[in-house]
């Protein structure tokens, strides 16, 4: 049986940050910046990252989608010459940091959401494969500082997601045990985060650009999005079986 959620760690991207229209934009002015006007390296570099170009999206579960900086230059460095990783890694977060986040919900019902789960006495927290710098700047940005005890980037854990590290750091942070954590998230990333860490609870989120179909297997429950979380913990709450 389930034990009481007393925390939700909540991914940043596809959960209540527009993933495409926030970093579609941004991957291809990186790639434009890696390439220094090599028109065929530039669709290369979006190719290897898991943009489709016919859909104008990337892949689920692809190095873009659901990986972070470091994955980007392991699968890039091999089609660039004259970049070295650090100097990649430093172009890659200063148009991350740039980039201009676009929320999935509109201000006033975001910050709604987060204030209900805050009134229902639960510690919230991001984990996300963003850069640290960039995830605080985006919950900034969207006036949420002040409903998550923490806020951590792939740089803040020696191991990012899928590990579980971010889930146990998150742990650590507040005082609550792993398994009274909730993951949500909108890749397989986080669920395998939840997972590795212990996570009593793995939710995922239809906002971003995993399908149901994708997500079913790997989490406990799949919502359309984070709208929904407060009616789930009360199912959850009450032993009722919510269908997933």
């Amino acid at each position: 049986m389930t034990r009481a959620i007393s925390g939700v760690l909540f991914d940043k991207d596809g959960v209540f940050v527009d993933f495409e229209k926030t970093w579609t934009p941004a991957l291809k002015a990186i790639a434009a910046d890696a390439a220094g006007g090599d028109e065929t390296l530039e669709e290369r570099l979006l190719d290897v990252a898991g943009f489709d170009p016919v859909a104008d999206t990337f892949l689920p579960g692809s190095v873009w989608a659901a990986g972070h900086t470091d994955d980007l230059v392991e699968v890039w460095m091999p089609l660039l010459n004259g970049m070295t990783p650090a100097g990649l890694v430093e172009t890659v977060n200063t148009h991350c940091l740039q980039a201009a986040s676009h929320p999935v919900f509109p201000r006033e019902q975001g910050h709604q959401i987060f204030s209900g789960l805050k009134q229902r006495e639960l510690v919230l927290g991001v984990a996300t494969n963003d850069a640290a710098a960039s995830a605080h700047a985006t919950v900034s940005a969207f006036g949420l500082a002040d409903m998550f005890d923490l806020v951590l980037g792939y740089d803040s854990v020696a191991n990012p997601k899928p590990a579980g590290d971010p889930l146990l750091a998150f742990a650590e942070h507040t005082g609550i045990e792993p398994e009274r954590v909730m993951m949500v998230g909108d890749n397989a990333h986080d669920m395998q985060c939840g997972r590795a860490g212990g996570a009593g609870v793995c939710v995922g989120v239809l906002s971003g650009n995993s399908t149901r179909d994708q997500l079913v297997p790997l989490a406990d429950h799949v919502i359309d999005d984070i709208s929904h979380l407060e009616a789930l913990l009360a199912s959850l709450e009450h032993g009722a079986q919510v269908q997933r």
